[in-house]
């Protein structure tokens, strides 16, 4: 009995866990993504080798994922979605690539800030990148859903830099004096810092039930007041933040951008004060890369410039859209000719150097 007992135990130690397929460290802060389920996770590790994790474990992490709105269609970018993924390292970071269709690619990326031993503090950067390789514009919308559970038996769910006991649900539509989202057991914190230097501004962010903000509506629906239950869950509280969609141009990328701060030990986590003080971003990088801001803080890319793009004729069909463009004030897709004249302007310094 006792053998069959041991060989239960091993099987699910070793067939039921999560298998990791990579992990980096800072000190005893972890990232770590899973190669069958396309999922991501924070942890701290202690001394005696066991791990805290940050987010909800159940179901292999799959309840913190990022979702994309393409269009009008929406896709979950965890387990529960049908869209291919492949999990990657470099060296200095670890991430996921999801492809939606055979154009869309989007690759969530998670490295950590060198401002931070990691002993009790580190900061983790989440840059999300959407990708189009097709031939035609794409309207991408960005949401990440992480379901925490460090304030869950504390008091607090959440606290911000200006509400410092958050228990019921709750939505901003800026973080501009709240500027960070904190989950907190008083040991461990994990906070998001969502207004800063080179952080992409969110539209939305909610605090709710994890059922409400993983249901199929884009946009949840938070009732200030109401208590973090659901007819499947008790007291399971978790954040969602949504940032505006954004024109991504045919063979260019964009991406949104924010900071992850994690402690231990009751050290309080670290604000974007790291960060520094914001500075104008250059049109062009050593790269030959477009590299600038929209008004919501969006960082847009674009990928080395080819030949074709130095073609007088390619030249002048960009203009005649910049200036199209411009003479239609009240349809202007403002992203749109912000990228254009990023790229235009690029073009020009590329000839400039040749």
């Amino acid at each position: 009995m006792k053998k069959i007992f041991l060989l239960l135990v091993i099987f699910l130690f070793v067939f039921i866990q999560p298998i990791f397929s990579d992990e980096i460290s800072c000190g005893g802060f972890v990232l770590k993504t899973l190669e069958d389920s396309g999922a991501f996770s924070i942890a701290y590790q202690e001394n005696n080798g066991k791990q805290k994790d940050f987010f909800i474990s159940h179901d292999e992490f799959s309840t913190t994922y990022f979702s994309a709105k393409i269009g009008n269609v929406i896709y979950k970018l965890n387990r529960e979605s049908s869209v291919d993924f492949s999990t990657y390292r470099t060296e200095n970071s670890i991430g996921v690539n999801y492809q939606i269709g055979k154009d869309i690619y989007i690759y969530v990326d998670l490295s950590f800030a060198p401002e931070f031993d990691g002993v009790n503090q580190s900061a983790v950067k989440v840059e999300v990148t959407v990708q189009n390789l097709s031939s035609k514009s794409q309207s991408v919308a960005l949401k990440g859903i992480f379901d925490t559970h460090l304030g869950e038996n504390s008091g607090p769910h959440f606290s911000t830099a200006i509400n410092p006991y958050i228990t019921s649900e709750l939505d901003f539509y800026s973080m501009e004096k709240d500027k960070w989202i904190r989950s907190s057991n008083g040991r461990y914190s994990i906070q998001f810092l969502l207004d800063g230097t080179g952080i992409t501004k969110p539209s939305n962010v909610v605090l709710s039930n994890k059922d409400v903000l993983c249901n199929s509506a884009w946009t949840p629906v938070a009732k200030p007041g109401r208590s973090f239950n659901s007819v499947f869950s008790y007291n399971n509280s978790a954040l969602a933040v949504q940032w505006n969609p954004m024109v991504v141009s045919p063979a260019t990328k964009s991406s949104v951008c924010f900071y992850i701060t994690c402690s231990n030990s009751g050290v309080a986590p670290a604000n974007s004060d790291f960060l520094g003080k914001e500075i104008k971003t250059s049109a062009l990088n050593v790269n030959d890369e477009v590299v600038y801001q929209d008004e919501y803080g969006t960082t847009y890319t674009m990928g080395a410039l080819e030949e074709a793009q130095l073609d007088p004729k390619y030249i002048e069909d960009l203009l005649n859209r910049i200036r199209w463009l411009e003479a239609e004030p009240d349809n202007v897709d403002r992203n749109e000719l912000l990228q254009l004249n990023a790229e235009l302007d690029a073009i020009l310094e590329k000839i400039r150097q040749l």
